[in-house]
């Protein structure tokens, strides 16, 4: 009898330890989820409570949610003065500028639905992002031919390769919800009889 009230009560401490455990586990995974990033998209919305508070996108920290890859054909000859890294590939030689995913840009011009996005110093060196159906600032080309996009960067014309045509902006959410709390929405007042 008293082996048997030892084992239940031993069984009854091994329930509340395992229970305790699930529980720690739990708090570990939602906190390990939860700070995976930091980032969230660059929207309409964000951008609209931006300027509600007065404050100027050429002052937000932007990233890159995918990594950017711009690649263009070279002669044997323009190897030797191109800035990027070049590659052979199919027999030919390609120059590629890449832009890792989550590289910090700033905007150096905006309109009411695009941003020009410097991810380095120097003439002729951003991307365009447009607004998208998403309302989400989606990297843009001045055309597209079978998922290539085509631009002039840095005075030379490149290909913005198909992986990275969905790559859009984000901020820091941290830095939103600042702003944010500096907002307070008034209730208004009734007259008083």
């Amino acid at each position: 009898m008293l082996e048997c009230l030892i084992f239940l009560k031993s069984l009854k401490l091994f329930n509340v330890m395992m229970k305790n455990l699930v529980v720690i586990v739990m708090v570990m995974i939602t906190l390990a989820i939860s700070s995976c990033s930091n980032l969230i998209y660059f929207t309409e919305d964000v951008r609209y409570n931006l300027d509600e508070n007065k404050l100027e996108v050429e002052q937000v920290q932007f990233y890159n949610s995918e990594k950017i890859v711009l690649k263009r054909n070279l002669s044997k000859e323009e190897t030797q003065i191109a800035k990027g890294t070049i590659r052979f590939e199919n027999g030919e030689y390609y120059e590629e500028v890449i832009i890792p995913k989550k590289t910090k840009g700033v905007a150096i011009r905006s309109g009411s639905e695009f941003l020009r996005v410097a991810f380095e110093t120097g003439d002729n060196r951003s991307l365009r992002f447009d607004m998208n159906d998403d309302a989400k600032y989606q990297i843009s080309a001045d055309n597209w031919n079978d998922n290539y996009g085509c631009i002039v960067y840095d005075t030379t014309t490149y290909f913005i390769i198909p992986s990275s045509s969905s790559t859009v902006l984000m901020v820091n959410k941290e830095f939103v919800s600042n702003y944010e709390k500096k907002r307070r929405v008034l209730k208004g007042r009734s007259v008083s009889r």
